[in-house]
């Protein structure tokens, strides 16, 4: 594993939704990686993760609310949080040259800016992606 990697938002709430299969190979990303990175927004959309939860897959509301607030304290305890102010103009070239949302291109950026592979359960966002990594139920 590297010694340091950029975390999207779906590997992160792949940890702690549970998702199958998704979170186990999440968390021995995030076990054997030294320093752990994010971008700021990962917060909001780990939020609408747990809205769709609760409103569209009628999850739990209490059990989603305690995984969100799980999320959030993994991010500010355990990663390293860029910015999106810093790293705007990156994830605006990299958005329009690779035809991704500006969301998704904003952790290509990051992943650019610190030589650091992303991690991501999105295949869409790996397959675009230089340096990527697939965390998935299929190892």
């Amino acid at each position: 594993m590297p010694d340091r990697v950029v975390l999207d938002s779906s590997v992160i709430a792949a940890i702690f939704f549970r998702e199958d299969g998704v979170a186990e190979a999440a968390e021995k990303i995030v076990e054997e990686s030294g320093r752990i990175y994010t971008v700021d927004f990962a917060v909001a959309e780990i939020t609408n993760i747990a809205w769709k939860k609760v409103v569209f897959e009628k999850e739990d509301r209490e059990l989603v609310k305690l995984a969100l607030e799980k999320s959030i304290e993994f991010i500010d305890s355990v990663c390293e949080v860029l910015s999106s102010e810093e790293l705007y103009e990156s994830a605006f070239r990299i958005s329009v040259e690779k035809g991704l949302t500006a969301y998704d291109s904003f952790f290509i950026a990051a992943s650019e800016k610190l030589a650091a592979p992303l991690a991501t359960a999105d295949r869409r966002l790996y397959e675009k992606a230089e340096n990527a990594i697939l965390v998935s139920n299929q190892g």
